[in-house]
């Protein structure tokens, strides 16, 4: 990728590119770097998003328990008002 960004540069400017073995190697070290790099990142991101899905699902486990919890709770108030109702 950089040594086409520098062809295209040397034939933009009318000029031309002399190649110092140097100069490719060093590219070729940052290429490296970069895809390492790049590698590493992507496995963080793959073990902070397991994390994140196994919280999302915690939190989730946790909310239906207590909506069924309260859902007891509602229907023997509910019935509880249908008696005074029927009272009435």
């Amino acid at each position: 990728m950089i040594r086409k960004l520098a062809l295209k540069f040397a034939d933009s400017s009318g000029g031309s590119l002399v190649v110092v073995p140097d100069f490719v190697r060093r590219i070729n070290e940052v290429e490296s770097f970069v895809k390492t790099k790049m590698t590493m990142m992507q496995v963080h991101m793959d073990a902070v998003d397991k994390k994140i899905e196994s919280e999302v699902g915690g939190l989730r486990r946790e909310l239906s328990d207590k909506l069924e919890e309260n859902a007891g709770e509602v229907n023997h108030r509910l019935e509880k008002l249908d008696s005074k109702s029927e009272m009435l």
